[in-house]
């Protein structure tokens, strides 16, 4: 079971990103994430999976339950990608935070997730009013 507006908000970030939908797999997994990499205490509320298939990428975005903002984690990671697709680095391994890097994914999920959020209010009022 997804967290309310989960599925939605990838739609979105797909279609703002130009990004195909049909090689972009979420999970909201419960299970116990791993443990920060490097010198920083924590753990890690997504992970960001490549794969190519038939030559074609692939990506899995696993958000687990702890995260605190589910939506916000989603898009982060969605970030990563849009990032690895633009660089041609896709299917980096994982390795310690690059502070700078992650700052910049979390500032860009959250003026989505706003985005989102503000057009999901909007269109919420157009039905409520009759306006299609």
């Amino acid at each position: 079971m997804y967290p309310d507006g989960f599925r939605d908000f990838l739609t979105f970030l797909c279609e703002k990103y130009n990004v195909d939908p049909g090689r972009v797999f979420i999970r909201y997994d419960s299970g116990p994430p791993p443990s920060l990499r490097g010198t920083r205490f924590g753990y890690y509320d997504g992970l960001l999976s490549y794969r190519e298939r038939e030559g074609n990428p692939e990506f899995l975005i696993t958000v687990f339950k702890i995260a605190r903002d589910p939506l916000l984690t989603l898009g982060h990671e969605f970030a990563h990608m849009v990032e690895d697709l633009k660089r041609g680095s896709a299917g980096r391994s994982l390795g310690p935070p690059d502070e700078a890097r992650e700052k910049q994914f979390d500032r860009l999920a959250m003026h989505d997730l706003a985005e989102f959020r503000a057009r999901s209010v909007e269109l919420n009022s157009d039905l409520g009013s009759g306006k299609h």
